[in-house]
């Protein structure tokens, strides 16, 4: 390597050792969401809610209303499966009636008939129950 060369590889490498540090907090701050992490989750229980399931993975309130019931899904930490679809299955309807889908941890908000009376997480690509709740 010439002399030329020496100098333009060392101010190169130098120029990159300032470039990289600056373009990787420029590339974190511009992420619109939020970052998460397992303990950002906070669980407060609602006035009126009556919990259904507090575990490790969910926490499962349902509020009854006179018309409806809201259900509120907690999803403490993120779930194996890649698709979680909720149903809310009746004693008539065994398959169930679709709620919504669990994508990443956080608050899930269903608004849910009276005559439902279980819940259930399946996943949808292996095609297994990931819970099953009795309201």
């Amino acid at each position: 390597m010439t002399s030329g060369l020496r100098k333009t590889h060392k101010i190169i490498w130098l120029l990159l050792i300032i470039v990289i540090p600056i373009l990787l907090v420029l590339s974190v701050n511009s992420i619109k969401e939020s970052l998460l992490i397992d303990g950002d989750v906070t669980v407060s229980e609602t006035s009126g809610q009556r919990t259904v399931l507090d575990d490790e993975s969910f926490l499962i309130g349902i509020k009854e209303l006179e018309t409806s019931n809201t259900l509120q899904l907690i999803l403490k930490k993120p779930l194996k499966s890649a698709s979680s679809l909720v149903y809310g299955v009746t004693p008539s309807n065994t398959d169930g009636k679709y709620l919504g889908t669990l994508d990443k941890k956080g608050v899930y908000t269903f608004k849910i008939d009276k005559s439902i009376k279980s819940i259930r997480v399946y996943d949808e690509i292996k095609k297994n129950n990931i819970v099953n709740i009795e309201l």
